[in-house]
């Protein structure tokens, strides 16, 4: 019975102990949505200034901004979640590629940026 008792405290040990730990630096969201806004946004979208020669208009200063660069509406996290699950006329979508929490990560990482 005490082996037993061993053996189940020690098969869920592991896993208790990962519940309470702090994600590593790599796992941090803003860390996590700059990796993905990189490998997935960046080839269209600039992000560290306002003028670009990409394809997508700039996301500088996105949500700082008063109107968003095409459409002229006021930036929202709704909207920026929308277009990337979705695409928009020439923007490719997003659902099938990227999960929901990447997205709000990438988002995450776009407020960062002021």
């Amino acid at each position: 019975m005490i082996r037993l008792w061993v053996a189940v405290a020690f098969v869920l040990a592991p896993a208790l102990a990962a519940a309470d730990r702090k994600p590593p630096p790599w796992e941090k969201p803003i860390q996590v949505g700059r990796y993905l806004y990189l490998q997935n946004c960046s080839v269209c979208h600039e992000i560290n200034k306002a003028e670009t020669k990409k394809l997508g208009p700039s996301l500088f200063r996105l949500f700082q901004n008063e109107k968003l660069p095409f459409s002229g509406g006021k930036p929202s996290v709704e909207y920026v979640r929308f277009k990337t699950q979705f695409g928009g006329d020439v923007m490719p979508a997003f659902a099938n590629k990227l999960t929901a929490d990447q997205i709000s990560k990438i988002i995450a990482y776009i407020q960062t940026k002021k």
